[in-house]
């Protein structure tokens, strides 16, 4: 089958089922259907509706596959996973482990053993707390504005020039309309069409655009939104992948509060307090950029290679802006250039404090936030507006925004990779406060025997946040092998293997950790085929896209 009359299914205007699946062609291209499996050769097998025949897609030409949604065809029970040292998250449950072979019951994958030195950690209770968000597997829940739209000053200014434009071309409509009697029209020139009309305006590219799984950030400093998202206490967790160095805000607890009203001249009590005012302009990568106007009343997040700042944000009790910057103690933890990193930030209001983690190494912290404080103990006594629950992401450079996670936060004030040693096994608990170091021995009837120095302990396993192993060899980084396939679950884990067949709700794969494993695709949101071997795809798409000469 030819790629033209693939390109024309893929953009096709035809009504599709919520439920459809969505396969994503290599070069942007998308045809909504259902997945049917893999033929012969490895060949996707697709369906439509509006198709009499079973389409044979080659995978090569597949960059990934959205199944029904991203949504799970069941309930997801427990959020246990085991984390491999390739990388790989396996939903489920440890139900035995010794120094040679690690058990695992798993509703993915059925009851699985693999050997013990594959196994990197072992998350009992990965989020601490409800689980809030999971995504971004759709768009929907997400907001993308302009910063500048939300100035009541510009948008009043806006409006007057969009009033006074339609009255300019309907008074040059009315000059140009000429009477010509009936009789006549067949001798009158042909019209020449003015080299001064305007030319027919073309659709905006989005700044952000959602793809399979994940937001990227195309131009400009347009920000990203989730609106009432975030609690008290909350754990926000997601990865980005980035170029042309990292300068990113990130807006905590975001109420995005629009600039005050200006007033009359019958407002001069309002003028006397100072709601009325200019509004510092700071600068973002060279560019002027104003937090407030972006995102309300807020703390504000920035993160750059080697540096991290947080400012408090917005309007105080009588509407003058606030631009706080606050004191931290940071670690010595740098990004690269460009590369991929997960972040988490780990917010307590009550406490005032901000926990900044980067690919669970510890990285900076804020502590005794008195604003943040005032807002969450005693809102009458407080000077300024409270803060909202919303997240927010804004930046100037090219980035992606996936594998996003928002739970309430437990507390816990340490990573246990974070803490991670060559030699001792780290155990965090549940409850926020406790941490082990030594040797995990066993596990068996729920519970982990772990030895240090001092005693032999019993853990129930229903207390453990996370165990993570003492630091193995991993593997070195290659580019996936041909014919990998990676299942990822809502809404943590994925799976890669090479497959060896697949059915509509069944995925074979030769896994380089275990033996042939059996994926209940029940439980999958999407199969990814080749999205690991192109960076920032999108971008790159966009990129060429802005190369190529208009017609």
């Amino acid at each position: 089958m030819n790629r033209s009359f693939l390109s024309l299914l893929a953009l096709s205007t035809l009504a599709v089922s919520a439920a459809d699946d969505i396969l994503r062609f290599s070069n942007g291209d998308q045809l909504h259907g259902k997945y049917q499996g893999m033929g012969d050769g490895n060949v996707i097998l697709w369906t439509r509706e509006d198709l009499g025949a079973q389409l044979s897609l080659k995978p090569e030409n597949v960059r990934h596959i959205i199944l029904r949604g991203a949504t799970p065809n069941t309930d997801v029970g427990s959020f246990a996973y085991i984390t491999l040292i390739n990388g790989d998250q396996i939903p489920g449950e440890v139900v035995g482990f010794d120094d040679k072979t690690t058990r695992i019951r798993s509703s993915v994958v059925g009851d699985i053993t693999i050997p013990s030195d594959k196994v990197a950690a072992i998350n009992p209770n990965p989020f601490g707390g409800k689980l809030q968000y999971a995504g971004p597997f759709s768009p929907e829940g997400w907001e993308v504005y302009r910063p500048e739209d939300r100035d009541p000053k510009a948008v009043a200014k806006k409006a007057e020039e969009k009033k006074e434009l339609e009255k300019q071309e309907a008074a040059a409509k009315e000059d140009a309309i000429k009477i010509v009697p009936a009789d006549d029209k067949k001798n009158q020139p042909e019209e020449k069409k003015s080299s001064d009309a305007p030319a027919e305006k073309k659709a905006e590219e989005p700044s952000w655009k959602h793809a399979g799984a994940a937001w990227y950030h195309l131009k400009g400093m347009n920000v990203l939104a989730r609106k009432d998202c975030l609690g008290e206490s909350s754990l926000v967790r997601f990865r980005i992948a980035w170029r042309e160095r990292l300068n990113v805000n990130i807006a905590m607890n975001a109420d995005f509060a629009a600039p005050p009203e200006p007033k009359d001249e019958e407002g001069k009590e309002g003028k006397k307090a100072g709601i009325v005012g200019r509004q510092p302009m700071m600068f973002f990568n060279g560019m002027p950029s104003n937090h407030t106007l972006s995102f309300g009343n807020a703390l504000v997040l920035s993160v750059y290679q080697s540096y991290f700042s947080l400012t408090r944000c917005g309007y105080d009790a009588h509407g003058q802006v606030i631009n706080q910057r606050m004191l931290q103690s940071q670690s010595g933890v740098q990004l690269p250039e460009s590369g991929e990193a997960t972040i988490e930030i780990r917010s307590n209001r009550a406490k005032g404090l901000l926990m900044l983690f980067i690919n669970g190494q510890y990285a900076a912290q804020w502590e005794d936030i008195v604003n943040l404080k005032n807002d969450a103990q005693n809102e009458e006594a407080q000077t300024d507006p409270p803060l909202g629950r919303g997240f927010a992401i804004q930046c100037s450079n090219p980035l992606r925004l996936s594998e996003m996670v928002i739970s309430e936060w437990s507390g816990i004030k340490d990573s246990a990779y974070s803490m991670s040693h060559e030699k001792r096994d780290i155990i965090l608990l549940s409850n926020g406060t406790d941490r082990y170091s030594g040797e995990i021995t066993q596990i068996k009837d729920d519970k982990a025997f772990f030895k240090n120095a001092y005693s032999l302990l019993e853990i129930p396993l229903a207390e453990i946040s996370e165990i993570v192993f003492a630091k193995k060899t991993e593997p070195e980084s290659k580019e996936p092998a041909e014919g990998t396939v990676t299942a990822r679950f809502y809404p943590t884990g994925k799976i890669s293997g090479l497959a060896l067949a697949s059915s509509p709700t069944s995925l074979k794969l030769n896994h380089p950790s275990a033996t042939p494993l059996e994926v209940n695709l029940s439980h999958a949101i999407s199969l990814e085929f080749n999205d690991d071997s192109s960076f920032l795809e999108i971008m790159d798409q966009h990129q060429e896209k802005n190369l190529t000469p208009d017609e």
